[in-house]
Parts: structure tokens; sequence; C-alpha cells
């Protein structure tokens, strides 16, 4: 990999490690972020998987255990390394250590087995937590500079000429591509390492499913689509046929029981009549997240028809149906394929989603692709180049190739603050990979800086760059 992003490194040196890391500048948890988007996240790694715990002990997670759906404890069957002791059980997270005596951890029996309690929230006073046995739990508390980059919603910079157009102007196209091209590799390397990570607490395969369903959910119902696919693991679905599959990928999204039956058309209550005969058999496994405060949360008000999440379910039925032949190109890096595999995702069909948007829509008058050239091309930069690059150092190269295909409001944003009415802006928007640096650029300066542009650091370090 070092030898594939040879400019990541310099980026990040040029950086300076200036805003690395979205921790700085929160004094708290985003209201945005709920209770189950929390426990998303830490399901994901994305908290890491080394902490310190209240009473000062090297706590390691070996094992994140399975996404308890019953009643008891969060997190089931999990592994701790605790010094030299290996400790197995369950994990219990709280938005504060209070809650664990507040909803009567306390007492229940079934927390007997919890071995790590994890929270945001504390008072001054130091909280202990404790079973029904009266054995004291280890304790580690959740701070927001933990979390990965992205894991927080980015905002959107002020749409106009920054400073830094000036000394790029000055600049040899030759030295910006270096920057571009050195800022897209930057890029990627994080993606890869947070892939990687995700790799190492779920497997390849659970890992490669949760993000290609994560780009189904388009900007806006990522998380959402992550946390379905963290409750019901490609192996759990795997065992299931095709209906079974559908009934409760549509049932614990909270959308199969959100229609009603009567207001639909014939063609979807034939669908729907398909679904319901399974879910009634799988439902009770299910009932807790069933309910309001657990159910993923969608958004839907301003998503174009073919973006609505039910269709990207769809999408996500469809692409486990052919699972074998998409993941055979992505199982190792010998057997990369572009071809093979862009050729897999945009031969999708759904004998029902392919001329729907939602279950309440009438059918479309032709089929519809499930997944279009964008979002496969989206699946590259974001799943595909970040697992195998790594693996395959000449990887990079392919992905330099890519075309740009989707047009973007943040790289407009972003060239536009750049480079003005530079003729130049256009060539360093033709490939994916120039997108992605000015997207790196963007993210590391633009949204981190509060001072209108007055205060920000980047113009100043292109003489760093140019030097």
């Amino acid at each position: 990999m070092a030898a594939a992003l040879s400019l990541a490194s310099r980026y990040h040196a040029f950086t300076n490690s200036v805003f690395d890391g979205i921790g700085e500048n929160l004094p708290g948890w985003s209201e945005s972020l709920s209770e189950l988007d929390l426990q998303s996240l830490w399901f994901a790694g994305e908290f890491g998987n080394e902490f310190t715990s209240m009473d000062g002990k090297r706590i390691m997670v070996r094992d994140f255990g399975i996404w308890n759906h019953a009643a008891g404890p969060d997190f089931t069957g999990c592994a701790l390394q605790c010094g030299d002791e290996i400790l197995r059980g369950d994990i219990e997270l709280d938005p504060d250590v209070r809650d664990w005596e507040r909803h009567g951890h306390g007492g229940n029996e079934n927390y007997e087995r919890v071995v790590l309690h994890l929270f945001m929230q504390a008072p001054e006073a130091r909280m202990f937590t404790r079973t029904a046995a009266h054995r004291e739990v280890t304790q580690v508390w959740l701070k927001p500079e933990m979390l990965r980059d992205a894991a927080q919603p980015r905002r959107m910079a002020e749409a106009r000429l920054g400073r830094c157009a000036t000394p790029l102007s000055e600049m040899e196209s030759a030295q910006v591509s270096s920057l571009v091209e050195a800022a897209a590799q930057f890029r990627l390397r994080r993606k890869s390492e947070k892939l990687h990570a995700l790799i190492r607490i779920h497997g390849r395969e659970q890992a490669v499913y949760q993000s290609l369903a994560n780009a189904l959910g388009y900007r806006h119902n990522q998380r959402a689509f992550t946390i379905l696919t963290q409750r019901l693991p490609l192996k759990v679905l795997l065992k299931h046929d095709a209906p079974e599959r559908e009934a409760l990928l549509f049932g614990v999204s909270g959308f199969l029981e959100s229609v009603r039956y009567e207001d639909t058309e014939p063609e979807t209550r034939a669908y729907l009549r398909v679904m319901w005969s399974c879910w009634w058999k799988l439902r009770n496994a299910y009932v807790n997240w069933l309910e309001e405060p657990n159910r993923p949360r969608w958004q839907i008000a301003g998503a174009r028809p073919g973006n609505h999440p039910q269709r990207r379910l769809g999408a996500l039925c469809a692409l486990l149906d052919s699972w074998k032949k998409v993941f055979a190109a992505l199982r190792t890096p010998k057997a990369w394929s572009r071809k093979g595999f862009t050729a897999a995702l945009l031969a999708l069909e759904h004998e029902y989603w392919s001329r729907h948007y939602t279950l309440m829509s009438e059918p479309a008058t032709k089929s519809v692709a499930l997944i279009g050239d964008t979002r496969v091309q989206e699946m590259l930069a974001n799943v595909v180049y970040p697992l195998l690059v790594p693996e395959r150092g000449d990887l990079w190269a392919e992905f330099m190739e890519l075309p740009a295909l989707l047009d973007n409001q943040k790289v407009r944003r972003a060239a536009l603050r750049l480079f003005g009415e530079d003729p130049r802006a256009r060539t360093f928007q033709k490939r994916l990979y120039q997108q992605q640096g000015l997207l790196q650029i963007y993210e590391d300066y633009c949204l981190e800086d509060d001072s209108a542009c007055e205060g920000c650091p980047f113009p100043e370090k292109m003489k760093e760059w140019r030097a």
C-alpha cells in the first residue's frame, strides 16, 4: 500500500494534522445522533477497539459479538482482553452511566453476564456499575473525539471564491495535479483503513455486504442501511430463501407494516402477500426492533423516486440473490475484474422492484435499472478500491482511469472555491480520483474553517507544496 499511495503520506504531512479528527471541534455529542446511531457506530468499530477503562485498565475488544434483538444487554457473546485475562460475556451501551440503575439493569439477572458497560455521559461524582450479584462491571466512557472521521454529519461551506484561488492560479498544472492526486490517495487510504478495520471485526464478506448496502443508502439513508445490515448479518440472510430474505429486510426496516394493504395496487398486493406469508412466522424474534425508538430512521422527504429507500432495499434484495457472483470479484485481489463486477451490478433485476419505486407507487411503464452507472461508480470509489488497493498496489493506476460520472454539489463548490473562473477547474474534475481529491481538500480546509476564509491556513501552505 505504501508504494501504491506514496503521495498520501505527503498530503497528510502537508495538512500537518491541523484538522485531523472530528472530535477537536466538538464540545459534545451531536443532537442528530440517537442511541440507536451510537449503538450502530460502536458495532461498526467507529470508536475503535482499544480503550482505557474508568479504573485505568487497558481494554481491547476481541469480539464485538451479536447485536441482540431480544430482551437483555445490547450486544451478546462478546470477548474482551483486560491485561492477560480474556473476559467473555455481554456489553451494554447507555447514553448516561446512571441509566444502568434507572432502567433496572442492576437488579435484572439478564444482565449478570455483562462484562463491559459503555456510556456517553456521567455526573461529576463517580458512578459504579454493579450486577444483581453485586459484581462490579468494567466501565468505558465513550467520547466524541474517539469517533472516526465522517461518523458525524458534515455541513456545506459557502459557495464562493476562496483566498486559495490566487496561489493555486500561480502554481503549475503539474503541481496542482500532484496535490489533487495526493489528496485523493489520502482519502482512499482513510477509507481503506476504516473498511479493513471493519473486516477485522466482522469478516470480509460481512464488511463488503454492509459497505455495499451503505452505498445504496445514498447520503441521507446510509446510517439506516448500516443499522439494517448490522441487525440482519449476511450469514443470517443467506440461510433463508429469497422470499424470506425480503420479508426480513422489509419487516425489520419497518416498511412492511407501515403500508396499508388495501391502499396498494393489485401487483403490490400480490407481492405483499408473499412477504407476509413469511414475515408472520419470523416476526416474533424481531419484535423489540419494531418499536418506534428502535427502528432505523429513514429520510424520505425530498428524495428522487429512484432513490427512495424502499426501492434501494429492493436493489439490495436483488444483490443478495446474485451474491455469489458479486462477491466472487472481491473475494481475493487476484479475482478482481472491474468489467465483471460492473456487469453483475448493472444486470441486477427484480420481478417487482425493476418496475416500482415504492410499495405505494403505480408500476413504471418500462423496466428501470436497480443500480445504475453512477451508483456503481460510488461503490467502486467507496468500497471496491479501498478494499483492494492495499492488497494490489497496481489497482491505484486503474482507479485513476475512472471517468467522473456524478455531478456532485460538493465537488462544484470545492472547484468554485479553489479555482473560481480558472479554465483549469474543468480539467481537475474529469476523473473520479480528481473529484475525490477536491472533496478531501474541501473537507479538510473549507468545512473546518470558521473564519469565512480569512484564517484558513490552506493558501499559505501552498508555498510548502510548491517547494
